[in-house]
């Protein structure tokens, strides 16, 4: 085995409209050594814009990013046994129309995914963010504040710590309380022993 490390390719899917999408398709099946004269991509990464020449026809479209992971596999069959090699993850699409005029290039993620059980699969299945401002502000003002308190604990000489409670009756019930959800029978009775 090569010592070398293996690379993906890098991959996209493009959606062309129905017409052309079959003409490629039947040129790819049947003649798929003249693929590369008729069929020209031109990539432009700065503006997400791709521009595809098929048999004198121009599509225009926008290289969009899936809000998914799509793998991509070939397979390998020799001696009867079918293997599966991954070749790339597929994060990108370019959905290409003939017209210029349909193409936006200024949003560059989709919320919506390949078929129709991921539309609107950003929305849906992932996580929320969070949205509230003032809870973001104080969670940022904290952790400076915290950064500051280690910072400085690290200058110092000596350093040590002291938790101190207002009432200590109450922090143990809390603390009790955090464990198991409820007082548990044995301090219900030091309490009530304690009283009389």
């Amino acid at each position: 085995m090569d010592d070398e490390k293996t690379q993906l390719e890098e991959q996209f899917i493009l959606r062309l409209p129905k017409d052309e999408a079959r003409e490629i398709r039947n040129m790819i099946n049947y003649k798929p050594e003249r693929i590369s004269k008729y069929l020209k991509m031109d990539l432009n990464t700065a503006d997400n814009s791709v521009t595809v020449s098929w048999c004198n026809k121009r599509l225009y479209g926008a290289l969009k990013k899936l809000p998914t992971i799509v793998e991509s596999y070939k397979t390998n069959i020799c001696n009867n046994r079918s293997n599966l090699f991954k070749t790339a993850d597929i994060c990108y699409m370019a959905a290409c129309s003939k017209d210029v005029d349909e193409i936006t290039t200024d949003k560059v993620e989709t919320i919506h995914g390949l078929c129709p059980p991921l539309k609107n699969v950003k929305k849906k299945r992932f996580r929320k963010t969070l949205f509230n401002k003032e809870l973001a502000l104080e969670a940022e003002w904290i952790s400076k504040e915290l950064y500051y308190l280690l910072s400085t604990d690290l200058e110092a000489i000596s350093s040590k710590f002291e938790i101190i409670y207002e009432d200590p009756t109450k922090a143990l019930k809390q603390y009790e309380k955090s464990l198991f959800g409820q007082l548990s029978s044995d301090s219900d009775e030091q309490s009530e022993g304690g009283s009389n």
